[in-house]
């Protein structure tokens, strides 16, 4: 995870390795990991993260997150607390949407999981620049000025089975707001292009 809480309660990032901080769900204690190659971060003492959900730490996620806190003001790793149950959303917006940044496979039981937990609020973004740059994913016929036909050859279906608002991250800025999804084979389906900064004035 990204930040922690120092002794009065400050969300803080690790400034050095070895640095010894609390963690903002469980209150244990967690220790600074710095290189010139991983992203900095904070590790829980016991080597287990003590939310179920979290995932391992990308340079995507690096990214996105500082995109939101530098130029959204969103407030990062938030600890949101629900039926005796904690877990850290990726990132809560001025207007209290929640987003739910997602690079690797996540099931549909887990997408189903997750809307439960955060509700209405919640929006996904999906990392599938991999998948474009390679042209396993391709964008098609003009049906707009913005709105596009894709066709996806290896498809991550299981955001077919997302009821929040879905966007494709492509790379570059750009963004496709799913508006419909076919995932049987061949998948294919129908989206809207936006930019980054066009996608926190349609929230």
């Amino acid at each position: 995870m990204f930040y922690a809480n120092d002794k009065d309660g400050q969300k803080i990032r690790p400034i050095f390795s070895g640095q010894m901080a609390f963690c903002g769900c469980c209150g244990e204690s967690v220790i600074g990991k710095y290189g010139e190659i991983v992203p900095r971060y904070w590790s829980h003492l016991s080597g287990t993260d003590c939310d179920t959900w979290a995932e391992p730490i990308t340079e995507w996620h690096v990214n996105w997150q500082d995109i939101l806190e530098c130029e959204e003001s969103a407030d990062i790793e938030v600890p949101i607390k629900r039926n005796g149950y904690v877990h850290r959303a990726d990132a809560v917006l001025k207007n209290k949407t929640i987003i739910e940044l997602q690079h690797s496979a996540i099931s549909p039981a887990e997408i189903r999981e997750r809307e439960y937990y955060y509700g209405m609020q919640l929006i996904w973004v999906f990392d599938i620049q991999e998948a474009y740059n390679k042209e396993g994913f391709e964008l098609r016929k003009e049906l707009s000025a913005t709105k596009r036909t894709f066709r996806w050859k290896h498809p991550k279906k299981s955001i077919a089975f997302a009821k929040r608002k879905v966007y494709l991250d492509l790379g570059n800025d750009c963004l496709l707001y799913l508006i419909k999804i076919y995932p049987d084979t061949p998948c294919g389906g129908i989206g809207e292009l936006i930019s980054r900064h066009d996608l926190f004035f349609n929230l």
